[in-house]
């Protein structure tokens, strides 16, 4: 069983999702009656390949064979979610929390589904009954806080979470968020130019900066600022909103070459495919997209939703509207 875990957990890695639920199906199957292990795995690789109906399936075949296995419970609960059961994804955190290694995620669950549901109150209650370390619960006290239309507390948070840790992502993007809300972009945009000169702060601000330019309708500087980024070496997320801003600000030609590497990269993103869907209609490059949906079936024969893609696509060749 050793081997094969190993074997599953490369292909997690590699993202080859249902071949990793394939190998964990055929484990299942060698013993005399359902593994509610390998059934376990197999929800998993299944939730993380899109399919949370089949990973709900597979979770629950486990629970029925062992109804206290926390990891089955949190995987049922996580695909619960994603089918947008929220109230029952969050009965299964509740029921995960008796188990002590699956309690911090259920915790995290359990604040995900309350979020969702915007019972700010209940968090807020739980956030103090868990007593949970600051740093924890700061993101989630935060986003309580302003959905009960406490802006002031939500920033004063804010403002001690980054006391804690300066120059935190998440809290910087939150911060922003909340003095937009309060002050308007123009003035937060004015405060970020002022950041940005100083050259030891980290990518986190420029990042902000240009996103705050593209809401408020300011692409071309949005744009000069992606490129600075890329140049530092920035990561997907950045590359991202990038390629989506060059797509929608009539800059095809540049947006395309970018969008194919990023699918590359992330051949299951629905975002990078519906804007490259669109970018090379508008463009009349159909086929090249289907000559690059053909590669890169060849470099992910995984990504089986690639076929219905290409068929699209030649649909719309023959019969442009």
């Amino acid at each position: 069983m050793s081997e094969a875990f190993d074997e599953f957990q490369q292909l997690l890695k590699q993202k080859r999702y249902r071949d990793a639920a394939g190998l964990a199906e055929k484990e299942c199957q060698k013993g005399s009656s359902p593994d509610p292990f390998w059934l376990t795995q197999q929800a998993v690789a299944l939730l993380r390949a899109g399919e949370a109906e089949r990973a709900l399936s597979a979770a629950n075949q486990a629970l029925a064979t062992d109804p206290s296995n926390p990891y089955a419970i949190m995987v049922s609960a996580d695909s619960l979610l994603a089918l947008g059961k929220v109230e029952d994804s969050l009965a299964r955190n509740r029921e995960a929390l008796t188990f002590g290694k699956a309690a911090p995620r259920a915790r995290k669950g359990a604040l995900e589904c309350l979020s969702r549901l915007s019972r700010w109150e209940e968090m807020i209650s739980l956030l103090a009954e868990w007593a949970l370390p600051e740093d924890e619960s700061a993101p989630w006290k935060v986003k309580a806080l302003a959905g009960l239309g406490r802006r002031e507390e939500a920033i004063a948070e804010c403002t001690r979470w980054l006391e804690r840790v300066p120059n935190h992502p998440p809290a910087l993007w939150a911060l922003a968020d909340l003095e937009v809300e309060r002050d308007g972009p123009a003035s937060v945009i004015e405060r970020m130019e002022r950041a940005l000169r100083i050259p030891s702060l980290p990518p986190v601000y420029r990042e902000i900066y240009a996103s705050l330019c593209r809401k408020a309708g300011r692409p071309e500087a949005a744009l000069k600022e992606y490129e600075k980024l890329e140049a530092q070496g920035a990561g997907l997320r950045v590359q991202k909103r990038q390629a989506f801003l060059l797509a929608k600000s009539g800059r095809e030609s540049e947006a395309l070459p970018l969008l194919e590497e990023l699918l590359r990269a992330e051949p299951a993103d629905m975002y990078l495919h519906a804007s490259y869907g669109a970018a090379c209609t508008r463009m009349g490059e159909i086929e090249r997209a289907i000559n690059f949906y053909t590669t890169l079936l060849g470099t992910h024969p995984e990504a089986k939703g690639l076929y219905g893609r290409i068929r699209a696509l030649r649909r719309k060749l023959e019969n442009p509207s």
